[in-house]
């Protein structure tokens, strides 16, 4: 937090990086093809959005980044994961906070149990850290244009170690981040996890029948077949009306 406070053109300094990442990481063959006009434009839309994102950053509490790009190797049952965390900072109070970029649309509703639809941030949260490591959070960063940049996640006092000029409606505030919860979200990767090694893949899907309209597997798939048998059974298991 304090480097980036000592910038002095913080302008300059983003557009520096920019410039400078965009040559590096794009292919000279790839740059040829393409107009220079479109990218001007885009140097100029990663600009202003990291600017945008770095000046949400500056009203944040205190705050120090341990690593970029952190690598980890966890253990799940007889899986191994090679994990890698975009960034984790230690917050004021020490804790830390895993954080997780992402430029397109999500939300944490989908790390809600049972059967969560993203497992990436609570298996960050439930095994990448040491056991004398203290988590205070979880969250995407959520780099977008607007109203929806910022972070998005389960804190244990956001307003205390993130924001401090949260509202209690916030997400941040509302969502609170406890050893339950982690423990909830670790029991149920590790099921998940025996389910795999185990072969399972029981036809189950999670939002039956919206689920069935997006999948492209209906030739090999007999869900159709177990819901009306399944229907079927349960009819003949109602007791019959009695005769008037």
């Amino acid at each position: 937090m304090d480097d980036l406070r000592k910038i002095d053109d913080l302008d300059t300094f983003i557009a520096e990086h920019v410039r400078r990442a965009t040559q590096s990481e794009l292919k000279q063959a790839v740059r040829e093809r393409l107009p220079q006009r479109y990218l001007e434009m885009e140097e100029r839309r990663l600009i202003f959005l990291v600017g945008e994102w770095l000046a949400y950053e500056l009203t944040r509490l205190d705050f120090n980044v341990l690593e970029t790009e952190a690598k980890r190797t966890v253990k799940i049952d007889s899986l191994s994961f090679d994990l890698r965390l975009d960034r984790i900072d230690k917050l004021p109070d020490g804790s830390l906070l895993v954080i997780d970029y992402k430029t397109g649309t999500v939300t944490t509703k989908s790390w809600e149990l049972p059967r969560p639809d993203d497992v990436q941030l609570p298996l960050y949260a439930s095994f990448a850290l040491g056991a004398e490591e203290t988590l205070g959070g979880v969250t995407f960063a959520k780099v977008r244009r607007g109203k929806e940049l910022g972070f998005a996640g389960h804190m244990t006092d956001a307003r205390a170690t993130l924001i401090d000029s949260l509202r209690g409606t916030s997400g941040l505030m509302k969502n609170k981040l406890d050893e339950q919860k982690v423990r909830e979200w670790k029991r149920e990767i590790e099921n998940l996890a025996r389910n795999f090694v185990a072969g399972r893949a029981d036809v189950n899907p999670r939002e039956y029948p919206d689920t069935c309209t997006r999948c492209g597997l209906h030739t090999l798939c007999r869900i159709q077949e177990h819901r009306v048998l399944l229907s079927v059974v349960e009819d003949a298991a109602e007791p019959e009306a009695a005769d008037e």
